[in-house]
């Protein structure tokens, strides 16, 4: 049976090789429609400087920010029963 690594700390992000997995999100995400449109280097510098503008935008928030966010817009549907509508604003008892 082999070991399983952990994280040091329980909040602490994860990493691919020197960045977040977030940062690195971007140019990866501006490679892949830059391949896709048969235009890699503009997709590559439209995605590096949105990790740039991402990352600015971040710093003086909290984690997971961004993903808050995007729940209270309503752009990640669910259909748990743990986690309420984000469009419902007032519950009722």
């Amino acid at each position: 049976m082999t070991p399983i690594e952990f994280p040091q700390s329980i909040d602490e992000p994860p990493y691919v090789l020197l960045w977040r997995v977030d940062d690195i999100a971007m140019p990866a995400i501006g490679v892949a429609v830059g391949i896709a449109v048969d235009h890699l280097w503009p997709g590559l510098a439209a995605g590096i400087l949105l990790m740039i503008c991402y990352r600015r935008f971040r710093e003086g928030r909290p984690e997971m920010y961004v993903l808050h966010a995007l729940y209270w817009f309503g752009f990640i549907p669910t259909r748990s029963y743990l986690m309420p509508n984000p469009f419902c604003r007032s519950f009722y008892p």
